[in-house]
């Protein structure tokens, strides 16, 4: 009887070896399997759409700079590429979407793929011209050139300014105009600003209050969990970094950035403004009402 015993004791001892020396391995293994998924890094595609001029330099570099002191304390790689509007757009409609895009106001084609935007930098319009103390009491139509600038709203700014009619030119034309005396007065941005210190030229500022459309947005689209908690935190990042804006010649809402002719233009509050992402139809509306001249109808449309 107790060598029936012991017998049973040795072969339920070899049971649970066995078992230990089969079940170890594939523990382990699903061990470094959930350590790699933990440790993986998550790639996240930044698209920057530069729909208006910036002050200088590149908005994506910036960005792409921004992102690498972000990942160097997160477990994330964030590639940034550089697209124009209808890029971005064909690229959407191909079903190819990035997980994070920042635009300008008035961008449409996403405003379905996104559940809500931040704005992390700005600029504006104004007016100007060479010379100090400038009181921009004589400015019409006729003395004055528009930078038509990009995909931006200008004429609004134009028509709202009481500048309908006055000729328009790409922006270095429009900048080169000024300089050369064509034109005593400019409609410009925070760009015309930069060229005019990079040439070292005195000259006066007159911000347009009146309208502003050069907002710099940013959203999220991807859908996975762990993606969105990045990019929202990646998001509240990049505008707690506004203060390096200067670098590229951009704003932030209500804080003091320069000392110089860019000051006048930070801390504005605007009569009239598009802000947000739209859709196609909202922005045909709105480039009817500019062409019409029809401002009650743009007031309207910019509530």
């Amino acid at each position: 009887m107790i060598k029936i015993k012991n017998f049973i004791k040795r072969i339920f001892f070899f049971i649970v070896c066995a078992c230990i020396l089969i079940s170890a391995p594939i523990f382990a293994l699903n061990l470094n399997k959930s350590a790699s998924a933990e440790g993986e890094k998550q790639v996240i595609t930044l698209w920057q759409i530069d729909s208006f001029e910036g002050g200088k330099g590149s908005r994506a570099t910036y960005l792409q700079n921004i992102a690498n002191e972000f990942s160097k304390n997160e477990n994330c790689i964030i590639t940034v590429i550089s697209l124009n509007a209808n890029a971005a757009r064909l690229n959407i409609s191909d079903g190819k979407v990035p997980d994070l895009i920042s635009y300008g106001a008035g961008f449409y084609g996403i405003e379905n793929l996104i559940d809500g935007y931040k704005t992390w930098c700005n600029g504006g319009y104004c007016l100007l011209t060479l010379g100090e103390n400038a009181d921009f009491s004589d400015v019409s139509r006729d003395n004055t050139i528009i930078n038509a600038g990009i995909d931006n709203l200008v004429q609004a700014a134009t028509l709202f300014s009481g500048l309908n009619g006055a000729e328009l030119d790409k922006p270095t034309g429009a900048y080169v105009k000024l300089i050369s005396g064509k034109f005593k007065y400019l409609l410009g941005t925070q760009r015309d600003i930069m060229r005019l210190k990079t040439r070292e030229e005195v000259f006066s500022v007159k911000p347009i209050t009146v309208f502003n459309d050069l907002y710099q947005n940013i959203s999220i689209i991807c859908k996975s969990a762990k993606k969105k908690k990045i990019a929202n935190k990646f998001i509240d990042y990049l505008i707690d970094s506004n203060g390096s804006l200067s670098k590229i010649g951009l704003f932030s809402g209500g804080s003091k950035l320069y000392s110089d002719e860019m000051s006048i233009m930070e801390g504005i509050t605007y009569e009239y403004r598009l802000i947000s992402p739209i859709s196609e139809s909202a922005k045909n509306e709105i480039n009817s009402a500019i062409i019409n001249c029809d401002e009650n109808k743009l007031k309207n449309l910019l509530k």
